[in-house]
Protein backbone atom coordinates (compact mmCIF):
# COMPACT_ATOMS: atom_id res chain seq x y z
CA UNK A 1 0.00 0.00 0.00
CA UNK A 2 1.32 3.45 -0.73
CA UNK A 3 2.63 5.35 2.36
CA UNK A 4 0.96 8.39 2.07
CA UNK A 5 -2.38 6.74 0.98
CA UNK A 6 -2.14 5.11 4.08
CA UNK A 7 -2.10 8.02 6.10
CA UNK A 8 -4.78 9.60 5.34
CA UNK A 9 -8.00 9.30 7.57
CA UNK A 10 -10.87 7.71 5.52
CA UNK A 11 -13.73 7.34 8.44
CA UNK A 12 -14.40 9.12 11.22
CA UNK A 13 -11.96 11.38 12.90
CA UNK A 14 -8.12 11.13 12.63
CA UNK A 15 -7.00 9.51 15.57
CA UNK A 16 -5.24 12.05 18.25
CA UNK A 17 -1.50 13.39 16.97
CA UNK A 18 0.77 14.57 19.05
CA UNK A 19 1.76 17.51 18.85
CA UNK A 20 5.07 19.70 20.58
CA UNK A 21 4.35 23.31 21.42
CA UNK A 22 8.17 24.52 20.19
CA UNK A 23 8.88 28.08 19.04
CA UNK A 24 8.37 27.73 15.13
CA UNK A 25 5.96 25.19 15.16
CA UNK A 26 7.50 21.25 15.01
CA UNK A 27 5.38 18.68 15.29
CA UNK A 28 5.70 14.82 15.35
CA UNK A 29 5.04 13.77 11.92
CA UNK A 30 2.59 10.49 12.13
CA UNK A 31 2.53 10.63 15.51
CA UNK A 32 -0.74 9.19 17.78
CA UNK A 33 -1.34 9.95 20.75
CA UNK A 34 -1.52 6.59 21.94
CA UNK A 35 1.74 6.47 20.78
CA UNK A 36 2.96 8.73 23.46
CA UNK A 37 3.98 6.69 26.17
CA UNK A 38 6.35 4.81 23.93
CA UNK A 39 7.60 7.88 22.19
CA UNK A 40 8.58 9.30 25.47
CA UNK A 41 10.32 5.76 26.38
CA UNK A 42 12.34 5.81 23.70
CA UNK A 43 13.39 9.54 24.24
CA UNK A 44 14.47 8.96 28.13
CA UNK A 45 17.88 7.82 26.85
CA UNK A 46 17.93 11.70 25.65
CA UNK A 47 17.82 13.43 28.72
CA UNK A 48 19.25 16.31 27.49
CA UNK A 49 17.13 16.91 23.59
CA UNK A 50 14.25 19.41 24.38
CA UNK A 51 10.96 19.01 22.94
CA UNK A 52 10.49 18.51 19.41
CA UNK A 53 14.33 17.93 18.98
CA UNK A 54 15.42 15.16 16.83
CA UNK A 55 18.41 12.61 18.37
CA UNK A 56 21.10 13.04 16.32
CA UNK A 57 20.57 9.34 14.62
CA UNK A 58 17.23 10.61 13.42
CA UNK A 59 18.71 13.83 11.87
CA UNK A 60 21.46 11.56 10.16
CA UNK A 61 18.38 9.12 9.03
CA UNK A 62 16.59 12.27 7.49
CA UNK A 63 19.46 13.50 5.77
CA UNK A 64 20.43 9.89 4.17
CA UNK A 65 16.57 9.83 3.01
CA UNK A 66 16.56 12.46 1.47
CA UNK A 67 19.88 12.71 -0.57
CA UNK A 68 18.57 8.91 -1.08
CA UNK A 69 15.37 10.20 -2.64
CA UNK A 70 16.62 13.35 -4.55
CA UNK A 71 19.06 11.06 -6.36
CA UNK A 72 18.53 8.00 -6.87
CA UNK A 73 15.21 7.59 -7.78
CA UNK A 74 16.13 10.46 -10.19
CA UNK A 75 18.42 7.66 -11.71
CA UNK A 76 15.94 4.95 -11.77
CA UNK A 77 13.20 6.78 -13.64
CA UNK A 78 16.21 7.80 -16.05
CA UNK A 79 16.56 4.21 -17.08
CA UNK A 80 12.97 3.76 -17.11
CA UNK A 81 12.74 6.26 -20.05
CA UNK A 82 9.91 8.39 -17.79
CA UNK A 83 11.97 11.35 -17.59
CA UNK A 84 11.69 13.52 -20.50
CA UNK A 85 14.67 16.03 -21.63
CA UNK A 86 11.87 18.37 -22.99
CA UNK A 87 9.61 18.57 -20.16
CA UNK A 88 12.11 18.83 -17.21
CA UNK A 89 14.22 21.41 -19.65
CA UNK A 90 11.03 23.14 -20.07
CA UNK A 91 10.02 23.75 -16.51
CA UNK A 92 13.19 24.55 -15.62
CA UNK A 93 14.33 27.06 -18.22
CA UNK A 94 11.15 28.84 -18.25
CA UNK A 95 11.56 29.75 -14.33
CA UNK A 96 14.99 30.84 -15.21
CA UNK A 97 14.13 33.59 -18.11
CA UNK A 98 11.67 34.86 -15.71
CA UNK A 99 12.18 34.67 -12.61
CA UNK A 100 11.06 38.52 -11.78
CA UNK A 101 7.34 38.00 -13.94
CA UNK A 102 7.23 34.58 -11.43
CA UNK A 103 7.89 36.15 -8.68
CA UNK A 104 5.27 38.97 -9.39
CA UNK A 105 2.57 36.30 -10.34
CA UNK A 106 -0.26 35.72 -7.39
CA UNK A 107 -0.39 32.50 -5.43
CA UNK A 108 -3.90 31.39 -6.83
CA UNK A 109 -3.13 32.10 -10.25
CA UNK A 110 0.23 29.96 -9.64
CA UNK A 111 -1.80 27.19 -8.70
CA UNK A 112 -4.83 27.13 -11.84
CA UNK A 113 -1.83 27.42 -14.45
CA UNK A 114 0.52 24.64 -12.93
CA UNK A 115 0.64 23.33 -16.07
CA UNK A 116 2.41 26.51 -17.94
CA UNK A 117 6.11 25.97 -17.81
CA UNK A 118 7.97 27.84 -14.57
CA UNK A 119 4.44 28.29 -12.52
CA UNK A 120 4.88 24.71 -10.89
CA UNK A 121 8.51 25.88 -9.57
CA UNK A 122 7.52 29.11 -8.87
CA UNK A 123 4.57 27.63 -6.32
CA UNK A 124 7.72 25.20 -5.01
CA UNK A 125 9.67 28.51 -4.22
CA UNK A 126 6.70 29.94 -2.28
CA UNK A 127 6.11 26.82 -0.25
CA UNK A 128 9.57 26.68 0.95
CA UNK A 129 9.69 30.62 1.70
CA UNK A 130 6.48 29.78 3.68
CA UNK A 131 7.46 26.68 5.73
CA UNK A 132 11.27 27.26 6.05
CA UNK A 133 11.83 31.20 6.22
CA UNK A 134 14.86 30.42 8.00
CA UNK A 135 17.10 28.89 5.21
CA UNK A 136 15.40 29.55 1.90
CA UNK A 137 16.79 32.20 -0.26
CA UNK A 138 15.82 33.10 -3.75
CA UNK A 139 19.29 33.47 -5.18
CA UNK A 140 20.36 30.20 -3.51
CA UNK A 141 17.25 28.60 -4.76
CA UNK A 142 18.06 29.92 -8.49
CA UNK A 143 21.69 28.86 -8.07
CA UNK A 144 20.22 25.20 -7.30
CA UNK A 145 17.72 25.64 -10.56
CA UNK A 146 20.71 26.88 -12.52
CA UNK A 147 22.68 23.99 -11.45
CA UNK A 148 20.18 20.95 -11.92
CA UNK A 149 19.23 22.25 -15.33
CA UNK A 150 22.85 21.97 -15.93
CA UNK A 151 23.66 18.23 -15.07
CA UNK A 152 20.32 17.10 -15.61
CA UNK A 153 17.97 18.36 -18.11
CA UNK A 154 21.37 19.48 -20.28
CA UNK A 155 23.67 16.74 -19.67
CA UNK A 156 22.33 13.58 -18.57
CA UNK A 157 18.39 13.95 -20.16
CA UNK A 158 20.22 14.94 -23.24
CA UNK A 159 20.26 11.63 -25.01
CA UNK A 160 17.38 9.19 -24.30
CA UNK A 161 18.51 6.17 -22.11
CA UNK A 162 18.81 2.92 -24.39
CA UNK A 163 20.54 0.34 -21.84
CA UNK A 164 23.97 0.78 -23.59
CA UNK A 165 26.90 1.22 -21.69
CA UNK A 166 27.17 4.79 -22.62
CA UNK A 167 23.77 5.40 -21.49
CA UNK A 168 24.55 3.60 -18.11
CA UNK A 169 27.84 5.50 -17.65
CA UNK A 170 26.04 9.20 -18.09
CA UNK A 171 23.52 7.59 -15.24
CA UNK A 172 26.00 6.41 -12.81
CA UNK A 173 28.12 9.33 -13.07
CA UNK A 174 25.70 11.84 -12.72
CA UNK A 175 24.73 9.74 -9.20
CA UNK A 176 28.08 9.46 -8.18
CA UNK A 177 28.57 13.09 -8.66
CA UNK A 178 25.51 14.49 -7.07
CA UNK A 179 26.31 11.71 -4.15
CA UNK A 180 29.51 13.21 -3.42
CA UNK A 181 28.63 16.92 -3.95
CA UNK A 182 26.15 16.06 -1.21
CA UNK A 183 28.06 13.80 1.08
CA UNK A 184 30.85 16.98 1.07
CA UNK A 185 27.94 19.97 1.52
CA UNK A 186 27.18 18.32 5.11
CA UNK A 187 27.18 20.64 7.95
CA UNK A 188 27.31 20.14 12.11
CA UNK A 189 25.57 22.27 14.37
CA UNK A 190 25.04 22.12 18.38
CA UNK A 191 22.04 24.69 18.65
CA UNK A 192 19.58 23.46 14.68
CA UNK A 193 16.51 25.36 14.01
CA UNK A 194 12.97 23.53 15.13
CA UNK A 195 12.59 22.37 11.49
CA UNK A 196 16.09 21.20 10.93
CA UNK A 197 18.57 18.53 13.66
CA UNK A 198 22.25 18.56 14.40
CA UNK A 199 23.41 17.30 10.88
CA UNK A 200 21.79 18.79 7.89
CA UNK A 201 22.65 20.25 4.36
CA UNK A 202 24.35 23.90 3.85
CA UNK A 203 22.33 26.30 2.32
CA UNK A 204 22.95 25.77 -1.10
CA UNK A 205 22.63 22.43 -1.08
CA UNK A 206 19.68 22.13 0.98
CA UNK A 207 17.80 23.94 -2.05
CA UNK A 208 19.51 21.87 -4.96
CA UNK A 209 17.97 18.55 -3.14
CA UNK A 210 14.35 20.70 -3.01
CA UNK A 211 14.72 21.09 -6.81
CA UNK A 212 15.48 17.68 -7.67
CA UNK A 213 12.95 16.11 -5.59
CA UNK A 214 10.19 17.95 -7.28
CA UNK A 215 11.84 16.90 -10.70
CA UNK A 216 10.61 13.54 -9.26
CA UNK A 217 7.48 14.59 -7.74
CA UNK A 218 6.14 17.20 -10.84
CA UNK A 219 7.72 14.83 -13.70
CA UNK A 220 6.40 11.38 -12.29
CA UNK A 221 4.28 11.38 -9.42
CA UNK A 222 2.06 13.67 -10.57
CA UNK A 223 2.02 13.12 -14.26
CA UNK A 224 -1.36 13.58 -15.64
CA UNK A 225 -1.09 9.95 -17.32
CA UNK A 226 -1.32 8.55 -13.66
CA UNK A 227 -4.31 10.54 -12.42
CA UNK A 228 -6.66 8.16 -13.52
CA UNK A 229 -5.43 5.11 -11.66
CA UNK A 230 -4.02 7.07 -8.66
CA UNK A 231 -7.94 8.39 -8.39
CA UNK A 232 -8.75 4.91 -8.79
CA UNK A 233 -6.24 3.91 -5.81
CA UNK A 234 -7.69 6.77 -3.49
CA UNK A 235 -10.67 5.36 -4.12
CA UNK A 236 -9.87 1.47 -3.46
CA UNK A 237 -8.23 2.45 -0.11
CA UNK A 238 -11.40 5.14 1.18
CA UNK A 239 -13.86 2.04 0.25
CA UNK A 240 -11.55 -0.48 2.09
CA UNK A 241 -11.99 1.75 5.56
CA UNK A 242 -15.38 2.76 5.33
CA UNK A 243 -16.19 -1.13 4.28
CA UNK A 244 -14.66 -2.39 7.16
CA UNK A 245 -16.10 1.03 9.27
CA UNK A 246 -19.69 0.00 7.93
CA UNK A 247 -19.21 -3.86 8.65
CA UNK A 248 -18.11 -2.89 12.56
CA UNK A 249 -20.95 -1.00 13.00
CA UNK A 250 -23.32 -3.28 12.13
CA UNK A 251 -24.89 -4.81 14.97
CA UNK A 252 -25.77 -8.08 13.41
CA UNK A 253 -22.89 -9.09 11.72
CA UNK A 254 -19.86 -7.12 13.48
CA UNK A 255 -18.68 -10.20 14.89
CA UNK A 256 -17.71 -11.81 12.04
CA UNK A 257 -15.33 -9.10 11.04
CA UNK A 258 -11.95 -10.24 10.68
CA UNK A 259 -10.33 -11.42 13.93
CA UNK A 260 -6.82 -8.96 13.69
CA UNK A 261 -9.25 -6.15 13.08
CA UNK A 262 -11.59 -6.97 15.81
CA UNK A 263 -8.44 -7.60 18.09
CA UNK A 264 -6.97 -4.19 17.25
CA UNK A 265 -10.23 -2.16 17.65
CA UNK A 266 -10.40 -3.53 21.31
CA UNK A 267 -6.42 -2.64 21.90
CA UNK A 268 -6.66 0.75 20.38
CA UNK A 269 -9.97 1.85 22.08
CA UNK A 270 -8.47 0.71 25.68
CA UNK A 271 -5.74 2.56 24.77
CA UNK A 272 -7.88 5.30 24.44
CA UNK A 273 -9.30 5.27 27.51
CA UNK A 274 -6.39 4.12 29.83
CA UNK A 275 -4.76 7.96 27.80
CA UNK A 276 -7.99 9.65 29.29
CA UNK A 277 -6.73 8.68 32.62
CA UNK A 278 -3.14 9.14 32.61
CA UNK A 279 -2.71 12.21 30.18
CA UNK A 280 -6.44 13.75 29.06
CA UNK A 281 -4.47 16.61 27.92
CA UNK A 282 -2.96 14.85 24.82
CA UNK A 283 -6.70 13.79 23.48
CA UNK A 284 -8.70 15.96 21.17
CA UNK A 285 -11.81 15.80 19.32
CA UNK A 286 -14.91 13.70 21.07
CA UNK A 287 -13.55 12.69 24.41
CA UNK A 288 -16.32 10.55 25.79
CA UNK A 289 -16.67 6.93 25.82
CA UNK A 290 -18.58 6.94 22.58
CA UNK A 291 -15.84 9.26 21.20
CA UNK A 292 -13.30 6.93 22.06
CA UNK A 293 -14.55 4.25 20.87
CA UNK A 294 -15.25 5.75 17.46
CA UNK A 295 -11.75 7.09 17.73
CA UNK A 296 -10.34 3.78 18.59
CA UNK A 297 -12.00 1.80 15.82
CA UNK A 298 -10.61 4.62 13.26
CA UNK A 299 -6.95 4.15 14.18
CA UNK A 300 -7.42 0.31 14.05
CA UNK A 301 -9.10 0.49 10.29
CA UNK A 302 -6.40 2.44 9.12
CA UNK A 303 -3.25 0.68 10.80
CA UNK A 304 -5.10 -2.61 9.21
CA UNK A 305 -5.82 -1.02 5.70
CA UNK A 306 -2.02 0.01 5.60
CA UNK A 307 -1.01 -3.41 6.65
CA UNK A 308 -2.20 -4.96 2.80
CA UNK A 309 0.05 -5.55 0.20
CA UNK A 310 -1.17 -3.98 -2.90
CA UNK A 311 -2.63 -7.76 -4.73
CA UNK A 312 -4.14 -8.10 -1.15
CA UNK A 313 -5.74 -4.34 -1.11
CA UNK A 314 -7.25 -5.33 -4.58
CA UNK A 315 -8.65 -8.77 -3.58
CA UNK A 316 -10.35 -7.14 -0.41
CA UNK A 317 -11.66 -4.46 -1.78
CA UNK A 318 -13.70 -6.33 -4.55
CA UNK A 319 -14.59 -8.97 -1.92
CA UNK A 320 -16.00 -6.26 0.60
CA UNK A 321 -18.38 -4.88 -3.08
CA UNK A 322 -19.63 -7.74 -3.73
CA UNK A 323 -17.41 -8.62 -7.04
CA UNK A 324 -14.53 -9.95 -7.54
CA UNK A 325 -11.03 -8.31 -8.26
CA UNK A 326 -11.51 -10.25 -11.98
CA UNK A 327 -14.73 -7.72 -13.08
Amino acid sequence: MDRHQSERPACGRAPPRVGYDVAGGAEKFSAYALDAAEMDQARSAYPNIGRGEQTLECAVMDLADDIAYAVHDLDDFTRAGVLQQAAVAGELRAWLAATDEMAAVNLSELGTRWRAPGHSLEALWRRLLLKDDWIADRDAFTAAVERVNRDLAESLLAAPYDGGIESERAVSGFTRKWIEHLRTAIVVEDQPHVRSGNVRLNQQAWHEVKVLKFVHTHFVLDRPELGQDQRGQARMVEGLALGFEDWLSDPVDAARAPRRLTEWVDEATEAGFELRRSRPELLSGDTSDAGLVRQGRARAILDYVSSFSDQQAVATYWALSGGTSDD
